[in-house]
């Protein structure tokens, strides 16, 4: 082949490169195009719990056999023409939309009614791939209509991952950002304020994880798992999955996002008629995501300041363990990939921390496992 085909070839091959990725980029999340928007009704299914360690800029998520079990209604709208609110047919969230994210001011339902004095993040605004933030909140109010609660936690938010995700009825969405969400709360319960401090406390720990594609938006894609404790001793686990997918979401009134997806839908049909007239053609695996059980088992051990985790593996998985404390504030977060191994030495150094007693909480490729310890 002589040297003006290579160029020609080489130089298709350039501006394929471009025009895939104009197509495939990621633009942040911004107040224009995510936060919620009075007068929306959502149509959202609960789904199966599903585990996902894939993380970073070209991830591949496959839950096109994702398991459905029953919808409900979630709608936003205006309260006495001032107060955003979103409701479904269990709860009633009040929510506060500046420049700087979404927020939530307040919430009620059959049991409790909360008022936040300092506010909770739902969603920083703007966020892209890589930014996390932390944001503490409190509140108070009343549990079942007659008891005094305070409320006081804090949330970690980070832009995970972003990349390629198929959902049930063949849609595939190839610019998604993954929100990663820790809310580590504690709740003080009592009949009497001025009693608060002595009285017990249950501690909440909560993961989510929300996909948002471009040119839509609400999360397309939502999991949860929440862990409940009562004096630091756990309670349950409850786990599920909520979907709201682009069939949904174009039957809202949303011309911002219209736009977006009508000029991406051109993008994607320049970039497919450059493709076909391309000489070459490259063909490539994605990536799978690991959603299989890892064989977990562990051993905890303390001595003075220093907490000492073994654990094997049967196969490689994520590892994220917190200590948190009875107030719900995390004290030490670690975050790591295990190959399959037997007898592996995790050492944490709790040094500086108060005397009494802390929850070790570690989440295994989807798996919760609670263990309470002294300091």
């Amino acid at each position: 082949m002589d040297k003006q085909s290579l160029f020609a070839r080489a130089l298709t091959a350039v501006l394929l490169l471009a025009s895939l990725s104009a197509v495939h980029a990621q633009e942040m999340l911004t107040s224009e195009c995510s936060q919620i928007q009075a007068g929306d009704s959502l149509v959202i299914t609960k789904t199966e719990y599903i585990y996902t360690n894939a993380t970073g800029e070209d991830s591949y998520w496959d839950y096109s056999g994702l398991e459905e079990a029953g919808s409900y209604v979630l709608k936003f709208d205006t309260l006495n023409s001032k107060q955003l609110v979103g409701y479904d047919p269990q709860k009633i969230w009040k929510y506060q939309t500046v420049e700087k994210g979404l927020f939530l001011s307040g919430y009620e339902d059959n049991l409790y009614r909360v008022d936040f004095k300092d506010a909770q993040l739902i969603l920083p605004l703007p966020l892209q791939y890589g930014q996390s933030y932390n944001k503490a909140y409190q509140g108070e109010g009343l549990y079942c209509g007659t008891h005094y609660i305070r409320v006081f936690g804090t949330v970690k938010t980070t832009a995970d991952a972003q990349g390629t995700l198929i959902l049930p009825e063949t849609d595939t969405l190839y610019n998604t950002l993954r929100v990663y969400t820790v809310d580590t709360e504690a709740v003080r319960l009592s009949k009497d304020s001025c009693r608060n401090d002595s009285d017990n406390l249950k501690q909440v720990i909560t993961e989510r994880h929300q996909w948002f594609a471009r040119g839509y938006r609400y999360p397309v894609l939502e999991t949860v798992s929440s862990s409940t404790y009562h004096n630091l001793n756990h309670i349950a686990t409850q786990q599920y999955g909520l979907l709201c997918p682009p069939g949904i979401q174009t039957a809202l009134s949303d011309a911002v996002n219209e736009q977006i997806r009508r000029d991406d839908a051109m993008a994607r049909d320049e970039w497919n008629a450059k493709r076909r007239n391309c000489e070459e053609n490259s063909s490539g695996t994605l990536p799978q995501d690991g959603s299989n059980s890892s064989g977990f088992t562990y051993d905890i051990q303390t001595s003075g300041s220093q907490v000492s985790i073994t654990y094997s593996l049967e196969s490689a998985a994520r590892l994220h363990v917190m200590v948190v404390n009875a107030m719900g504030m995390v004290y030490r977060d670690t975050l790591q990939d295990s190959p399959a191994v037997s007898h592996q030495l995790l050492t944490i150094d709790c040094s500086g921390l108060r005397r009494g007693q802390y929850i070790i909480y570690m989440n295994v490729n989807g798996s919760i496992y609670n263990h309470k310890i002294a300091i």
